[in-house]
C-alpha cells in the first residue's frame, strides 16, 4: 500500500482545545435555525450495515426537527446518566490514545482523514488497516455504544439542536466516520456534543419539563411564584376593607426574570448546570421574582360614576372606597446593576436577549406545545398597521381579538390556505370575506370562511360570578377541549381587551396577551373584569 502524504507536527507539542466554548460557540446560531427550519429529508433504501446506521440517525432527526418540545423532557435526565460513561469512556480512549500515537501507520491514517475531502475515499483502507492496529479502542466504542443505546434513542429525540449542530458543523468529519463505518464513534460524538451543550447556559432552555416523580423543574418554581404573588394580591385585599380595587402594572416578563436567573446562576461559566433546579436554586430565582417586582397599596375615597340596572336609567354619582394596588417592576438593566454582573455575564446576557432565542425562552413558561405564536403581538411591526375591514383603525389599534384568534387557531395546529400564517395575513384574509362589520368588530361566522377547520362555536357570560366559578366554567371548556379566547377589562363603555387562553394550572390560567408580555391571567387582570369569553372547536 502506497504512503499517504501526511503534513509534519512539531514533537512534544501538544495543542489543546477549548472543546466547551467550541461547542458553545457554534450552538449559538444552530438552537434557533432548529425551532424555525425542519427540513425533510430523503429515505435511502438500507444497502449495508453501515447505510442503516446512518439513515437510522438521520431519521431520528427528522422526527425531532419536527416535534422539537413534544419528547424533550426526557433529555435532562437521560444526559446526565450518560455523563458519567463519557467520563470513564474518555480516560480508556484517552490511555490507548498514547499507544496509538506510536503506531506510524495510525498516525498517518488519522492525518489523512484530516488533510482534505480527496482522502475521505481513502478512508476505508485506513479503518481496516487502523482496525489492526486498535482492536483495544473498537472493542471500548462498541461496549460504550451498547451501555448507552437507550439513551442515545432519547436524547436524540429529546435534543434536537445538538443533531442538528452535529450535522450542521460536523459534517465533514462524520461522512468521513461513516465511509469507514464508525458508526459507533459518531454515537459517541451525539453524546460527548450534548453533554458540553446541556452544561452550558443554553442548558435553561431544556429546564421546564419533568425527568422524574420528584424532579422540581423551572415549569414548577414559576408557578409557585405566580401563586405567591397571587396570595399578595389577596393578601392586600383581605386586609384593606374597599368597595371596589383597581389593579395598575403588570408583573415583569417572565423571559427578563429567567434571563437574570441563567445569568446570575452562571456566574460568567458556560459550564453551569442550569438545566436541574434544585432548593437553592429555586430560592434564587424567587429572590428574582420578588427583586424584580414590588407591590404597593393605598385605599382612596373617590366618587365612582354607576349605570343603573337598567339602561334607560341615569346614571348617578356614589362615593366609594377604591384599593390601589401598584405592581412596580425593574427592567433586565437594572438587575444588571443590581447584582454587579461581570464582563462574562453582561456578554452572556446580551447574547440570551436576542430576539432570536424568544420561541425557547417561550417553551419554558408555555410548555413544549408553545411555538411562534406565544411571542405574536398586536403591536408587531410586520402586520400593527395593517387595516381592520373598512374602517381607519388598525390590528395595533383594535387587533386584541382578532390576534387572539389567530394565536389559537395556530396552536391548534390546522391546516390553512393562507401562507404564511400570522395576525396579519389572517386580517388581510377576513377582510377579503366579509370578516369586520363598519365599526371593527369581528363577524365569527367569517373564521371558518378563510380557516375551514376553525369553527366559532358560542360565548359564555361571566358577569357576576365568583372567581371560583369563572375558573371552573373556563377549566371545563378548556378540558373539554375548546380554544378560548376572554375579555378581560370589562366591556364597559368600549373598554376592551381580548386574550387567548393557552393552559390551566391548578389555580391559574395561563394566556397570551396579545398586548403584553403577562402570561398569569388573573395577575395582570382583575378577575371580576373578566366578563365573557368565546369558545371554538378545531376538526
Amino acid at each position: 500500500m502506497p504512503d499517504i502524504k501526511t503534513k509534519k507536527s512539531n514533537k512534544g507539542t501538544i495543542k489543546t482545545i477549548d472543546k466547551s466554548l467550541i461547542a458553545t460557540q457554534k450552538t449559538k446560531k444552530a438552537l434557533v435555525d432548529i425551532k424555525e427550519k425542519g427540513e425533510n429529508q430523503t429515505q435511502v433504501k438500507e444497502q449495508n450495515s453501515t447505510e442503516y446506521a446512518t439513515n437510522s440517525i438521520e431519521s431520528g432527526a427528522k422526527k425531532v426537527v419536527n416535534n422539537f418540545n413534544s419528547v424533550r423532557y426526557k433529555g435532562n435526565n437521560e444526559v446526565n446518566n450518560t455523563k458519567s460513561n463519557i467520563i470513564k469512556t474518555r480516560n480508556k480512549i484517552k490511555n490507548i490514545k498514547t499507544t496509538l500515537t506510536e503506531k506510524k501507520k495510525l498516525q498517518k491514517a488519522k492525518k489523512g482523514i484530516k488533510t482534505n475531502r480527496q482522502n475521505i475515499k481513502n478512508t476505508q483502507k485506513v479503518a481496516k488497516e487502523s482496525v489492526k492496529v486498535s482492536q483495544r479502542a473498537i472493542k471500548l466504542a462498541k461496549e460504550t455504544a451498547k451501555k448507552t443505546s437507550q439513551t442515545i434513542k432519547v436524547a436524540v429525540k429529546t435534543t434536537v439542536s445538538t443533531v442538528k449542530l452535529i450535522l450542521a458543523s460536523t459534517k465533514a468529519l462524520i461522512s468521513a466516520l461513516i465511509a469507514g463505518g464508525w458508526v459507533s464513534i459518531i454515537i459517541i460524538l451525539v453524546i460527548c456534543l450534548i453533554g458540553l451543550l446541556c452544561s452550558s447556559v443554553f442548558g435553561i432552555f431544556f429546564s421546564g419539563e419533568k425527568t422524574g416523580k420528584d424532579t422540581i423543574t423551572m415549569k414548577d418554581v414559576i408557578y409557585e411564584c405566580n401563586q405567591e404573588f397571587s396570595n399578595k394580591l389577596q393578601s392586600i385585599q383581605d386586609e384593606n376593607p374597599h368597595d371596589e380595587y383597581v389593579l395598575d402594572g403588570n408583573l415583569t416578563s417572565w423571559k427578563d426574570m429567567l434571563l437574570i436567573y441563567t445569568v446570575k446562576v452562571s456566574n460568567g461559566n458556560n459550564q453551569q448546570d442550569v438545566i436541574t433546579i434544585d432548593d437553592n436554586k429555586k430560592a434564587i430565582m424567587k429572590e428574582i421574582f420578588w427583586d424584580m417586582n414590588s407591590v404597593s397599596s393605598e385605599v382612596r375615597d373617590e366618587v365612582v360614576t354607576e349605570q343603573g340596572v337598567n339602561t334607560n336609567e341615569t346614571p348617578k354619582e356614589v362615593e366609594k372606597k377604591v384599593l390601589h394596588i401598584k405592581i412596580t417592576t425593574k427592567s433586565v438593566n437594572d438587575m444588571k446593576t443590581k447584582y454587579g454582573f461581570n464582563q462574562k455575564q453582561i456578554k452572556q446576557l446580551d447574547e440570551l436577549s436576542s430576539d432570536k432565542y424568544s420561541s425557547l425562552w417561550g417553551s419554558i413558561v408555555y410548555g413544549v406545545d408553545s411555538g411562534e405564536y406565544t411571542n405574536w403581538r398586536q403591536y408587531d411591526s410586520s402586520w400593527a398597521n395593517v387595516r381592520i375591514g373598512n374602517t381607519s383603525s388598525t390590528i395595533k389599534d383594535i387587533g386584541c381579538l382578532v390576534t387572539s384568534v389567530a394565536i389559537l387557531i395556530k396552536k391548534a395546529g390546522v391546516s390553512s390556505s393562507i401562507k404564511p400564517f400570522n395576525p396579519g395575513t389572517f386580517v388581510e384574509a377576513l377582510n377579503k370575506n366579509g370578516g369586520f362589520d363598519e365599526y371593527g368588530n369581528l363577524q365569527y361566522a367569517a373564521i371558518s370562511k378563510v380557516v375551514p377547520n376553525f369553527k366559532f362555536v358560542g360565548k359564555v357570560n361571566l358577569n357576576g360570578k365568583t372567581r371560583q366559578e369563572k375558573f371552573s366554567l373556563i377549566k371545563q371548556y378548556f378540558e373539554s377541549g375548546y380554544f378560548i379566547t376572554i375579555e378581560v377589562k370589562g366591556a364597559v363603555d368600549g373598554n376592551q381587551h381580548w386574550v387567548a387562553i393557552v393552559g390551566i394550572n391548578a389555580n391559574d390560567i395561563i394566556m397570551v396577551d396579545p398586548g403584553s408580555n403577562q402570561t398569569n391571567l388573573w395577575n395582570a387582570y382583575e378577575f371580576s373584569k373578566s366578563s365573557q369569553f368565546n369558545f371554538f372547536k378545531a376538526d
